[in-house]
Formats: structure tokens, sequence, C-alpha cells
């Protein structure tokens, strides 16, 4: 029963108890008109506080049907104990009791949920209700534009608004700012407890932010939903929609927006669509030779691999690959689980499971193509198909391994015996992300002989080595001054170092010979190959980053190369 029906049925009662005290009155005024006008009253507030609490038990994500029915329950009986006693005061009594307790209880309950400053009925918030206070004009400040699912520019709230829609438009511009301005590729607003956390990845690195409570992150949730022209009353199931925001002057960006329900509200995750396309080969971070060979490998029919760990870059650089073929003059394919944008003038094959790659390559290559991009391959039929078509066309194919080695055998058992794996085997790419260090911040220092002969470069000419700031930089009046190009966190960008293995025929034949790996190292030493580490190693020497972020980074390699 809603409490527009329960209310109707009580006042129903009511009103029909007065009819008959109307007519007792005539035979000796049994009934009160007074007490029944006072139980009316008294019905208004239980009335009144049923909707507020199931409204703010949505707020605060407390169980909303179990509160409302609370409320509503002990309305209820109270209010049956005031009609059915007979004793007036008493059922009075035990009305504002119980009404009383429930509205005490649920605010003790809600606010052990939510942060201090949303707490109510609280010395603090009493006293802020209280205080005057002049009377402030809340006007909607625009930062950044924000344009929803249809391109649209989403306005800001106009004449006639009230408060709270201009404060969430202008936290949510605060929010979007703030990822912009500190380069974020992801933002995640995670409920738990009374509050939300906030992580921005900046430059492949997870990075904190301020905190928020639930119910701005709530609001600032169904704010983007809205404009994402996802469900906003779905809180629970996963959704998924798209915006796009620009800094007036600059180009637009468009985000892809996840939204899902947890135990604690609603999880929002937001993620910079990659302009992967855009990205040339000479742009990567390879060195002279290898960007010569692996260029020169790829023009030619055969195989390809490239590797790396997951989020190291891999699919920026099959792209970038492919981008070195002429779309126009010769025929292009990708094969591809996810696309990441839509390629002009390319074939791009989508597939949902491993199992369905091979089919679509057996269909592909009756017609006449030169190149083809596979994203990853984890079938061995496939792997057996992309083996063989290696003989009749341009292959780049990404495989997950952490250096090229690892990934030789892992293309050869995937294959399923050397002598086909290698047959049209070009060579391998294997690389790693290192973040850039900021050309504002950095700071020059001379590094320790003992850390030159740990990292295999004693012996060399190297008088400095370059860092992230150690002291921030003061003003004139010692205020620690931000820089406006990393924010103060001494890294802008990232580049990649790679690794190149040329499978030459003497390599080959090594691995077809049974080899191990020491052996085959040796002898790619010997034809002056840089090993991956050795590669990063060259930023640092050029100042490009430091090799703090190397050893960083390649501390979170050695799992994976355990495997």
């Amino acid at each position: 029963m809603t409490e527009a029906m329960l209310g109707e049925a009580m006042l129903g009662g009511l009103l029909a108890q007065a009819g008959a005290g109307g007519a007792a009155g005539t035979m000796g005024g049994y009934i009160s008109v007074a007490k029944v006008v006072g139980m009316l009253i008294f019905l208004f507030p239980w009335l009144w506080l049923a909707p507020k609490v199931s409204k703010d038990a949505l707020k605060t994500k407390s169980s909303q049907p179990l509160w409302a029915g609370v409320v509503l329950g002990a309305g209820a009986i109270g209010m049956l104990c005031w009609l059915f006693l007979p004793y007036y005061f008493l059922g009075m009594l035990i009305y504002v009791i119980l009404l009383a307790a429930v509205f005490l209880g649920y605010v003790a309950y809600r606010n052990g949920r939510v942060e201090e400053d949303d707490r109510i009925l609280t010395s603090k918030h009493l006293s802020t209700l209280f205080e005057k206070k002049e009377k402030v004009d809340v006007k909607p400040v625009t930062k950044v534009r924000l344009y929803n699912a249809d391109g649209k520019l989403v306005p800001p709230p106009t004449v006639g608004a009230t408060e709270r829609d201009i404060l969430i438009y202008n936290f949510a511009q605060d929010f979007f700012f703030d990822m912009l301005w500190r380069r974020a590729s992801e933002a995640d607003i995670v409920p738990s407890g009374a509050g939300a956390s906030v992580r921005f990845v900046i430059d492949g690195t997870l990075t904190p932010r301020p905190s928020m409570s639930v119910t701005d992150s709530d609001a600032l949730v169904q704010y983007i939903k809205t404009a994402a022209r996802m469900n906003i009353e779905e809180r629970r199931r996963p959704q998924q929609g798209v915006v796009s925001l620009d800094i007036p002057g600059d180009t637009s960006t468009k985000i892809v927006v996840t939204s899902a329900g947890t135990t604690g509200g609603q999880r929002m995750q937001l993620r910079i669509q990659k302009q992967i396309v855009q990205t040339r080969l000479a742009e990567l971070g390879m060195s002279k030779d290898v960007y010569t060979r692996a260029k020169a490998a790829t023009k030619e029919k055969g195989i390809v691999l490239v590797s790396g760990r997951s989020g190291t870059g891999v699919t920026s650089t099959l792209y970038s690959l492919l981008r070195e073929h002429d779309s126009f003059t010769q025929q292009l394919v990708t094969f591809e689980k996810k696309p990441v944008t839509e390629l002009e003038n390319v074939t791009q094959t989508r597939y949902q499971e491993a199992s369905e790659l091979a089919p679509a390559l057996v269909s592909t290559l009756r017609r006449d193509f030169d190149v083809m991009m596979i994203d990853e391959c984890g079938d061995a039929q496939a792997a057996s198909t992309i083996a063989q078509a290696g003989e009749r066309v341009s292959i780049l194919l990404g495989i997950s391994a952490s250096d090229t080695f690892i990934a030789l055998a892992k293309w050869i058992k995937l294959v399923g015996g050397s002598e086909s794996a290698l047959a049209n085997l070009r060579g391998i790419l294997c690389q790693m992300l290192v973040r850039k260090l900021c050309l504002n911040c950095r700071e020059p220092y001379k590094p320790d002989p003992s850390m030159l002969a740990k990292a295999n470069i004693a012996g060399r000419e190297v008088d400095v080595f370059y860092r992230t700031p150690t002291k921030p930089k003061l003003d004139e009046k010692g205020i620690p001054i931000l820089c406006q190009n990393c924010q103060g966190i001494g890294y802008f960008g990232r580049t990649a170092a790679f690794e190149w293995l040329e499978m030459t025929d003497d390599i080959k034949k090594l691995v077809l010979d049974g080899a191990n790996a020491s052996q085959i190292k040796a002898a790619c030493r010997k034809k002056s190959m840089l090993y991956l580490q050795e590669q990063a190693l060259a930023k640092v020497i050029s100042g490009e980053t430091s090799i703090q972020e190397v050893i960083r980074v390649s501390q979170q390699e050695k799992p994976a190369a355990a495997k």
C-alpha cells in the first residue's frame, strides 16, 4: 500500500468517526471533535516524513524499500493504537514515540554511511541551520565544453534553475577540467562506505585524487549518465555511453563512459579514446637502427611479431606499422576483437572468440590482400594459418610477451613446430613504455659510478643524468611554484623503448638445431642487438627519462617475464 492510499484510508476512518461523533454528540457527546482534529494534525507529519526518508535513502545508498516500509509501518501501527486504545493521550504518546524512534534510528544509520559534512541533526548541522547567512548568488561557471552522445553541446543551467542544479553543473565542470588539465587518460569513481575514491591514470600511472562524498559522487554520475544518453533509472546493470569534451580553443576529446552498480553505489569509469591511427612510426621512440630494420621487414612478405605486456602500447605500434603502407595502392585488412577506431580505406574484420579467427583468416586469404594486421592470436589453428600465409602477404601480429625471446618461444609453441613457425618469420619487436621527464622540471645530477656499473653502462662517458625535482621551485616570496606543464608530477607524456630481434638464417638455424636461450642471445649480441633494458637506458643517458623510471618499469616486467 502506498503512502497516498494509506493516508486516504486513515483520513476516511477519521472522517467516518467524526460523522459518528456528530451523531453521538446529540445523544451524549461520546466523540470529541477537537481530538479528531488533533489526530488529523498529527497525521500530516507522518505522511510528510515517509517520502522524505525514502528519497534520502536513495541518495545515501541505503535500502529504500526497507526504510520506506519501516516508516510507513511504524506510523500505521501508532495511528491504529491511537484510534483503538481507550486512552486518547496514551495512544498519542505511542504514536509519537514510534514515529520519533524510527526517524532517529534512520538518522543514526544514515549518518554512519556519509561523511561528517553530510550528517544531519548533529551539533554542527543544527548550528548551521540557525546561523544567519547572507544569500549567495550561485552562478554556473563553464571551464570546459561538454557534448552529449549526439554531439550536441550540454548548456549550463538557465535562468530559473535550482541552486542544486547549478552546484552539480559546477562540480562536474571542476571534475572534467581537472581530468583534462592533468592529462588523465582514465578516471575511476568508486563509492565505498561514506565516500567515493577518485583515481586518475596519468601517463600510465595510477594517481589518487581527493575523494568526494557519496552524495556528490552520485550526483556527478547521474549528470554524466544523462549527457551520455544512459538510463539514469538503471543503477545496477553495466551501461556504456559516450561524451566529448574540449577546452575552448583546443581540440575535442572523446570519452567512453562505463557505469555499473556496486554494494556501495554506482561506479563510473571514464576513458579517453586514443587517436592511435594518428601515431607515426617515427614518433614512437624507436632508435634509428630499430626503426630502419623494423620498417624494412614490414615492407616485404612475411611475419613480424609485435610484443609487449598488456598496456605497453602494442596496439599503437601495430597501427603505426600498418600506416607505413599506402591504403590506396595496397589492400589492407585487420582482424581485431575491439577495433580502436575506423581506418580509412582499410577492411576491418571483427571477431568475438579466438576460435572465430581461423575461419575468418581462411575466408580473407581467398582474396588478394597485401597486408594483414592481427591484434592477437590464441588459437593453434589460426596460428598455423598465419604461419603459412606469411609466404604470400605481409603480416603484423600482436603477441603478449616481456621480451623478444619469450615472444619467439610463445610463437613456436602456438604454431606447434619450429620449422613452420620460423619459415616466414622476419623479425620480432618488443616494447616497454616509460614516462618522459618534464623538460621544465628535470634536475641534472652526477650518477653514482656503482649504479652505472650495476646498470651495465660503466665505462661510458656519462657526465650527467636527469631526474624529477628533489625540491620544489620557489617564487620571490618563497611560495612553491606549480609547473603548469606537468602539474608537479615531474613527468610529461610517455615514450617507448624497443627491442628488435631479426630472424636471420643463422639465428633460425640455431633455433632449429635446438640451441638454448643463452646461445641464441650470444649470437644476437654478435650482431649488435641491444636488449630492451639497454634501449631504455639509452633514453636515460639522453636525458629523456630517469633511471628511477626505468627501474620502476623493469620491476613491473619481472612477474610477466617469469611466467
